[in-house]
């Protein structure tokens, strides 16, 4: 699974409010992730929010497994591969340093 726009796109599926919330939350966690401190605390606080707003979402009390971390990751990876979708940052530890890279690049650096 990628997230090229014509990449394949996994088996299950979302509603769109739901694939909208996921993919509005890794915008933000990415903007943060890279630094962005001007607005960070607005930031942090609608991070939270939406964090909430996704985990109460009506949609896990529909499917037989409920909300799970592998159900979130899912939702996760299908929202990066959705229109308008990206993928979220991974934050690592080089040299002291906490720096964010794209997922491919995060395992080069390990």
């Amino acid at each position: 699974m990628t997230s090229d726009p014509g990449g394949p796109r996994p088996e299950i599926g979302f509603p769109e409010d739901l694939v909208a919330l996921q993919q509005r939350w890794t915008g933000i966690f990415n903007r943060l992730a890279a630094g962005t401190r001007a607005d960070g605390h607005e930031l942090r606080m609608e991070l939270l929010r939406l964090s909430f707003r996704l985990d109460a979402h009506p949609y896990w009390a529909t499917t037989e497994a409920g909300w799970s971390r592998e159900a979130r990751r899912a939702l996760q990876h299908f929202a990066s591969a959705a229109p308008g979708g990206e993928e979220q940052l991974v934050t690592l530890c080089v040299d002291g340093r906490i720096i964010a890279v794209p997922p491919g690049e995060a395992a080069a650096r390990r």
